[in-house]
């Protein structure tokens, strides 16, 4: 199954080049405004074009929006021992946190007029567990050197903390292994530290203005409108690839065969 996609022929290339086995390139860092089309490569065009063209790697995909930085080192686990293989440092360090997390029962205590102020007395606060975590991770990863990986990471903006952890932690232990390969996607993303930056490809996603992408694109969707309705209601989107494909869907549907009909 191959994705249609508006204009992705220059990152799609970029992808190929990333993930060939000789390349230094260990990071792809992908940005844009919103409905540039960033979700949409991660969660569908890439993966597949992983399984046609580089079978010899597994990927996991993570949402940034909703996957918090231990969920995340815990998505890239589950994927990973689905594969069969074993992280048994990981796996010690993380059940030793989880196991210690500390019980408050306040079911038999009143509150009246009063401010409850809950500490927990431990010395891993979310940082040394995020570090702690991390650094074990990479020792597992070193150790299944014939598993090759590749990591993609979506909508890490709306988290500052998920940002920094990845940016001066994660990343730092990444590029030291050379069978991982991590895409990453945001509106912005934090500069890239010294010690991996030349590791680091950026791409930016920006509008595509050639009308005759959007013509392309709707007729390998079957789809039969003429071009110069086309090209109005890729003008009306702003040329914004997503925006488009909205404006068409919601213009196909006032009209006789809906867009399903036509696929």
């Amino acid at each position: 199954m191959t994705h249609i996609t508006i204009n992705a022929h220059s990152i799609i290339k970029q992808f190929h080049e990333f993930m060939k086995p000789d390349s230094d390139i260990r990071v792809l860092r992908l940005t844009g405004k919103p409905k540039m089309g960033k979700t949409y490569l991660l969660t569908k065009v890439f993966p597949e074009e992983l399984r046609q063209h580089h079978q010899d790697y597994c990927c996991t995909v993570l949402d940034g929006k909703t996957q918090k930085i231990i969920d995340i080192l815990q998505r890239i686990y589950l994927s990973l021992i689905s594969q069969n293989l074993t992280l048994p440092k990981y796996y010690a360090a993380y059940e030793e946190w989880n196991n210690t997390k500390p019980v408050v029962d306040i079911s038999k205590t009143t509150l009246i007029g009063a401010h409850l102020n809950i500490t927990a007395n431990r010395t891993d606060d979310i940082w040394h567990i995020a570090r702690n975590l991390t650094d074990k991770l990479f020792i597992d990863l070193n150790q299944v050197r014939d598993q090759k990986l590749l990591l993609l990471l979506d909508a890490v903006d709306g988290d500052s903390d998920t940002q920094k952890w990845l940016m001066e932690t994660f990343l730092v232990q990444l590029i030291d292994i050379k069978h991982l390969r991590f895409i990453i996607a945001g509106r912005s993303l934090l500069e890239a530290s010294s010690s991996y930056v030349a590791y680091c490809c950026n791409y930016e996603l920006k509008e595509v203005e050639e009308k005759e992408e959007y013509i392309s694109y709707c007729k390998r969707l079957g789809l039969q409108e003429e071009e110069k309705i086309i090209g109005a209601l890729a003008q009306g989107s702003d040329y914004i690839p997503g925006q488009f494909f909205e404006t068409l869907y919601t213009y196909l549907r006032r009209q006789p065969k809906s867009m399903n009909g036509k696929q």
